[in-house]
């Protein structure tokens, strides 16, 4: 006799292709056998095509509309969900609003606390919104303990509920066992070595740090993968800069095509849940030099699978970089750190076992 699986749904109101999104389809992918995922989102490219149609609902970006909550009252109640698990900020007040009409267990999983960005007033809001409305959920999860403590400093609340699960990417081929590098092959037209960061083109990334930080550093290439509404601000920078070794590239799917055609990662960020780019630059060996700021210091170790820098030195930054590109010696044994470490603490596997868990509390 076959036993029902756990319906679960999904809830993400982001429309990017970065790391909340990207999460909940690894988590339905690598817990597909145990539970029966369903989803709502705003369309994201081809994320959600991969999506069975019969248990995908599109939502509007970013917007609580009535009409959405409506239609996902009757989709969970069709369907027989019985878990709804809210991805971000703006999933999570639709999932609190649509657990009052289905009674549903709810987990709520942050994906970074975005409020550097924002100003006094809609920092406090949104610090009020969470503790008026956070007793709803039944389980909150944080990406990283960083994460975890920057909400505690910014007195959320956090009921004795709460998780730490880290992000997740698929174990890779190391660096060192793939082909000589040929930069032909990514579409740029010298050997020089090449200093990768994947990043969304927003406020969040500080993409302009790594533009200043090229200018002090012209013998390398700097790759950017990635898009979003500063691309154009970054376009007419480096032109009227005349900065000749940055490659803005867009968003690209097959992103290791890039990373084993490079020898360092950067990045820039002024604040992170869990770096899904970092993950997936230390899953292959690749070396990092990264902003010491929140999901950054929960990923690697200053001195041992990378080096930290101090958002706005671009000096320290750039010395970082070339610490590791000058010293090959060093440059293998940051390496191997970052590989190793990636597939002692960040495998999908490791991930699954702690969702299973949590999952399971509730069924």
């Amino acid at each position: 006799m076959n036993i029902p699986k756990t319906k679960i749904l999904l809830i993400s109101a982001s429309a990017k292709t970065g790391g909340g999104p990207s999460h909940i389809f690894l988590l339905k992918n690598i817990l597909k056998e145990e539970f029966d995922f369903y989803l709502a989102m705003p369309k994201v490219g081809n994320l959600s095509k991969k999506f069975d149609r019969r248990k995908y609902l599109e939502i509007a970006e970013r917007k609580i509309l009535l009409k959405d909550i409506i239609r996902l009252v009757i989709f969970s109640k069709k369907n027989s969900i019985n878990i709804i698990h809210a991805h971000g900020k703006g999933a999570g007040l639709i999932a609190r609003i649509i657990k009052i009409f289905l009674n549903k267990p709810l987990i709520y999983t942050f994906h970074g606390i975005h409020t550097i960005c924002l100003n006094r007033f809609k920092k406090y809001f949104y610090i009020i919104y969470e503790n008026l409305t956070g007793w709803i959920d039944d389980e909150k999860v944080f990406v990283s303990s960083s994460e975890k403590i920057q909400a505690i400093n910014m007195k959320i609340f956090i009921r004795k509920n709460h998780s730490i699960i880290n992000n997740s990417t698929e174990n890779m081929v190391p660096l060192e066992v793939k082909n000589k590098k040929n930069n032909f092959k990514i579409g740029i037209r010298n050997q020089n070595k090449n200093i990768i960061s994947i990043c969304r083109l927003v406020d969040q990334k500080n993409i302009f740090e790594i533009f200043e930080i090229a200018r002090n550093l012209q013998i390398y290439n700097f790759i950017i993968l990635g898009d979003g509404y500063l691309l154009d601000k970054a376009r007419f920078f480096i032109d009227s800069n005349n900065i000749k070794n940055v490659y803005l590239f867009g968003k690209k799917n097959d992103i290791f095509k890039y990373l084993y055609e490079s020898d360092l990662f950067l990045s820039t960020s002024l604040y992170e849940g869990h770096p899904i780019s970092i993950l997936e630059a230390m899953s292959i060996g690749l070396p990092i030099v990264a902003s010491k700021v929140t999901g950054n210091i929960d990923t690697i170790r200053d001195d041992f699978s990378g080096f930290f820098y101090t958002l706005g030195d671009i000096n320290q930054a750039a010395y970082c970089i070339q610490r590791i590109m000058n010293d090959n010696s060093l440059k293998s044994k940051i390496s191997f750190n970052a590989f190793s470490s990636h597939r002692k603490f960040f495998t999908t596997n490791k991930m699954k076992k702690s969702y299973l868990s949590l999952y399971k509390k509730f069924n």
